[in-house]
C-alpha cells in the first residue's frame, strides 16, 4: 500500500506528543512493508529526519514568533508534489489545515483526532483559535474515516460534531519510552515530585503549584521539578515568589527519551493535574519508569490509567494536596500503584497502533 502523510506537524512541532505519533506510526508502516512518503523539505523537528533524508533546519538558532507557520507555508509552496501528483493510495494529513482538500481529486483520507481541547477550551489555547475551529471541523467532517486515541475523544467527537459512532475507530497509542534505557541527567535535586510538558491553559499547572505549595514549604529537601516546557514566564516566577518556593522549582531539560526516563525514574511522583487530555502519553512513561503517579480524574485519564493512579478532582486544591502527601508519606502505595502500571502498560503498544492503523487504511482501499 502506497501511504501518503504531510508536513504539517513536523512544520508545527519540534518535538511533542503529535509528532512522536506520527514518527510511530510511520516507522512502523514501513516495518510491515507498505510503501511510506512523507511530504515536508525544512523542519526543525527531532523525529523527522530519522524518518526520511534531506530535511533542512529553518533559522534553528532564531526565536523568531511564528517561526513555525513559516515553515509550514515554506513547505506548502517548495514541497507536496505527491499530493499533487496523486500516486498515493490512502492520506493522512497530520494536523488539520484544509489545504490538501482541493488536491485530493476524490482518494481517500483518514484523520487522527487527540482531543477536543480547541473546542472545550478556546479561551485557554492561545491565537489564531477561531481559524483552527474552523479548519478542524472542515478537515474532521470531511474525512472518510477518523481515528480518536481514546473513547472519551470520540464520545466528545459524536457530543460536540454530531458525528456516527461508525465513522470513528478508537486506536489507543504506545508509550513513548518502551524500551529505552535510561542516562543519567546531572543537577536534579535528590527528592522530587515531577510535573512534564507543556504548562499553560488547560493544564492547569498555577494551581497545582497552589495545592503543593505548602508541602514545599514544609519539606525542606522536597522540589517541584517541571521537565520541559520551555523556561518559567514572569506570571510563573511571580507566584512562586508570592507563594514563597522561588527556589524550590526547577525547570530541566532534556536531550533525548533516555535523559526524560531518567528523569522519570528518580522521581518520589508525577502529577498530571490537567483539566482535559486526549490520552494522556505521560503517564505510559511514567510508568514504564517505575514513577507512582497522581492523575486528575477527567475526561481520558483514568481510562488510560485504570486503577493504576490515585486520582484527584483537578479542580480541589485540599484534593490534590492530601493525594500528594498520601503519595510520598506511604511506601505500600507507592509500590502498589507501580505494580499496577507496569501491568497497565501491558495494554498499550506501538505495534497494536500501527496493524490496527493500518486495517482503517484498508477498509477504504
Amino acid at each position: 500500500m502506497k501511504i501518503l502523510y504531510d508536513y504539517q506537524i513536523f512544520s508545527f512541532q519540534e518535538y511533542g506528543g503529535i509528532s512522536r505519533y506520527f514518527y510511530e506510526l510511520i516507522k512502523g508502516m514501513e516495518k510491515l512493508g507498505n510503501e511510506v512518503f512523507i511530504d515536508g523539505r525544512f523542519s526543525n523537528n527531532i523525529f523527522l529526519p530519522k524518518l526520511k533524508g534531506g530535511v533542512k533546519k529553518f533559522l534553528p538558532d532564531y526565536k523568531l514568533p511564528y517561526k513555525n507557520i513559516l515553515l509550514f507555508y515554506l513547505n506548502r509552496f517548495l514541497d507536496g508534489e505527491r499530493l499533487k501528483k496523486g500516486n498515493f493510495d490512502i492520506f493522512h494529513p497530520t494536523y488539520y489545515h484544509p489545504y490538501f482538500l482541493p488536491l485530493l481529486k476524490g482518494r481517500p483520507y483518514v484523520v487522527t483526532v487527540f482531543d477536543m481541547t480547541h473546542e472545550l477550551f478556546p479561551d485557554k489555547c492561545g491565537g489564531f483559535i477561531k481559524k483552527t475551529l474552523e479548519y478542524k471541523r472542515k478537515v474532521v467532517l470531511g474525512a472518510n474515516k477518523i481515528i480518536a486515541i481514546s473513547e472519551s475523544t470520540k464520545n466528545d467527537l459524536i457530543r460536540l460534531y454530531g458525528l456516527s459512532k461508525s465513522k470513528i475507530e478508537v486506536i489507543y497509542l504506545g508509550n513513548p519510552l518502551e524500551g529505552v534505557r535510561p542516562l543519567k541527567v546531572p543537577s536534579l535535586p535528590a527528592n522530587y515530585i515531577l510535573y512534564v510538558g507543556n504548562r499553560s491553559g488547560y493544564k492547569n499547572f498555577l494551581f497545582f503549584v497552589e495545592s503543593i505549595s505548602t508541602i514545599l514549604i514544609r519539606e525542606k529537601d522536597l522540589f517541584l521539578v517541571c521537565a520541559g516546557g520551555g523556561d518559567f514566564s514572569s506570571q510563573e516566577s511571580k507566584l512562586f515568589s508570592k507563594l514563597g518556593i522561588l527556589g524550590k522549582v526547577k525547570q530541566v531539560s532534556f536531550k533525548s527519551d533516555r535523559e526524560l526516563a531518567y528523569i522519570y525514574k528518580k522521581a518520589k511522583v508525577y502529577v498530571l493535574p490537567s483539566l482535559y487530555e486526549g490520552f494522556g502519553l505521560t503517564v505510559l512513561e511514567a510508568f514504564s519508569m517505575g514513577c507512582p503517579v497522581i492523575a486528575s480524574n477527567r475526561s481520558s485519564i483514568p481510562e488510560v490509567c485504570g486503577k493504576a493512579a490515585v486520582y484527584v478532582n483537578p479542580e480541589d486544591r485540599e484534593s490534590i494536596k492530601i493525594a500528594v502527601e498520601k503519595v510520598l508519606s506511604d511506601e505500600d502505595v507507592r509500590n502498589h500503584i507501580v505494580y499496577l502500571g507496569f501491568l497497565t502498560l501491558k495494554r498499550f503498544s506501538w505495534a497494536k497502533t500501527v496493524t490496527e492503523t493500518l486495517n482503517v487504511y484498508k477498509s477504504l482501499c
